[in-house]
């Protein structure tokens, strides 16, 4: 009988396949899904952040601004704010690319209607960390609060601060599991390698799917996303930041805990890249994951983005990338 998980961690650099991956993966009858990043994780403010920093440096002052940064951050992802969404529109009316006129951060997430008990399970997670609070102002205390309430919790090692965390991680994915019926939550949230050993530390019952895609592929998609440089010269760092990060995150977890697939070996040949992807979760393939029509895969779209002066510049400034996944450079 197959090991089953309850998490499967869909990651990748962005522009691998990390979506159509997640499509395929959700037609089978045992795997829950969002049909967003809950992004609550591994965001900048998120739990995450939280984890890996508060240990680092602590006061009493610090310790009132981290959790209630963690709470305001959890919280602004609960409901849709109407004030975010007007504001939202009238940045794309201004500028439908979004580049001129950036909008409200996060608006549009409901995280309170795809994850039941959400404000509930936010409340028990900054009860568990905090000791107390109490009536007080400090020079850094967030402007126009009524009666101002400081937080206080004690230096606190990642040791400490693990169960609490995983509790709460644990919790927010077994509602999503409960609501769906079903006993696998997947997720895709961007660049969650960055974060693979906390993650499957925090997630023990967890695997890690990373889907490679050809660098250069890579870097000529990234350049179509407004959150990423247009640059050749600038796309380079910014996808071997990911990738090295990757190769370090990778020395430090168990090599039954990840696997990693090409997306080209997806789309030719998708009946046995996915045997082998659900026997790495522990379950069997439905024939209807395989209806997924993957003939808009772009593979090879560098060859005409690229010129042929840049194509030899991209081959040699990934060429430890391409060697170790196999991609020619002729």
């Amino acid at each position: 009988m197959r090991e089953q998980i309850d998490t499967l961690f869909i990651t990748g650099t962005g522009r691998s396949g990390t979506n159509i991956l997640k499509k395929i993966m959700s037609r089978h009858a045992a795997i829950a899904s969002l049909p967003f990043e809950y992004r609550f994780i591994t965001d900048p403010d998120g739990v995450l952040d939280f984890y890996r920093s508060y240990p680092v440096l602590w006061s009493p002052y610090r310790a009132d601004k981290q959790i209630k940064r963690l709470e305001d951050f959890l919280r602004s992802l609960s409901i849709v704010d109407a004030s975010k969404a007007a504001k939202t529109e009238a940045a794309k009316a201004k500028d439908p690319n979004g580049l001129a006129f950036t909008p409200p951060a996060y608006a549009g997430w409901e995280l309170s209607n795809w994850i039941p008990g959400y404000d509930h399970l936010i409340d028990a997670l900054i009860r568990d960390i905090r000791s107390f609070s109490y009536r007080g102002v400090w020079p850094g205390s967030k402007e126009g609060i009524a009666h101002n309430e400081m937080y206080f919790a004690p230096p606190m090692t990642s040791s400490e601060l693990q169960p609490i965390v995983a509790r709460f991680i644990h919790a927010c994915m077994d509602a999503i599991r409960k609501v769906q019926g079903k006993p696998i939550f997947q997720e895709d949230n961007t660049h969650n390698l960055l974060a693979a050993h906390d993650l499957l530390s925090l997630v023990p019952s967890g695997k890690m799917l990373h889907i490679v895609r050809d660098p250069r592929d890579v870097i000529s998609s990234l350049q179509t996303q407004r959150w990423a440089p247009t640059a050749i010269d600038q796309l380079i760092p910014w996808y071997t930041g990911v990738m090295e990060t990757w190769r370090e995150q990778r020395k430090t977890i168990d090599a039954d805990r990840y696997l990693e697939i090409r997306f080209e070996d997806l789309v030719q040949s998708p009946q046995e890249a996915l045997d082998k992807v659900c026997a790495f979760v522990g379950v069997t393939l439905e024939a209807d994951m395989l209806e997924v029509d993957l003939s808009a895969h772009h593979i090879g779209r560098y060859k005409e983005g690229f010129t042929g002066q840049e194509i030899v510049h991209l081959n040699g400034a990934l060429n430890s990338y391409l060697e170790e996944y196999g991609y020619p450079t002729s």
